[in-house]
């Protein structure tokens, strides 16, 4: 692997790092909008790496074989279409809703999302994004819809740091 294409890999997996230390606060916090915000930036960075892998790491289809076959790379597949709707459909508001609802005025009907308890990915007839393909919507409604955001991204972030491990081992042992 060239320099160039090692040194762009090192500013993904810093993004996405970073992005995950961020996801995490503002999850901690409790609020919907930086939460939003940080979960649209960790998207980009995992869709970044898997457009590196693809463009990088493909030979043969293997890339893409082994992402279809394992449940983090199936993530990262739900999670093209969340992030082409935050990217274009600008009547789009959140990709989120979460497990729990509070009340919101204490003895009345009225109820607030509880972003302290479990957020969950929207189902896709809340998300369509007239730009996407069809096969992106089928996989985020089959490997993501109704799952927790946590546990989707830590899925795809897992995936693809087992896939630059072993690029990792692959570009020492070439040496």
């Amino acid at each position: 692997m060239d320099d160039k294409k090692r040194l762009r890999l090192s500013y993904i997996k810093y993004g996405l790092k970073e992005s995950r230390k961020r996801l995490k606060n503002s999850v901690n916090s409790g609020r919907s909008v930086p939460i939003n915000a940080s979960l649209s930036e960790i998207l980009f960075w995992i869709i970044a790496m898997d457009e590196w892998h693809i463009k990088n790491r493909n030979l043969g289809n293997s890339y893409k074989k082994r992402r279809k076959i394992e449940i983090g790379g199936q993530y990262v597949l739900g999670l093209r279409h969340a992030y082409n709707s935050l990217k274009h459909n600008m009547t789009f508001i959140k990709p989120m809703r979460t497990k729990n609802l509070i009340e919101f005025i204490k003895n009345s009907e009225i109820y607030a999302e509880d972003y302290t308890s479990e957020i969950l990915w929207v189902k896709v007839d809340r998300m369509i994004d007239e730009h996407d393909t069809e096969y992106n919507i089928k996989n985020y409604k089959k490997y993501i819809e109704g799952k927790g955001i946590i546990q989707t991204i830590d899925g795809a972030i897992n995936f693809l740091n087992k896939v630059n491990g072993e690029l990792q081992y692959q570009f020492h042992s070439t040496k």
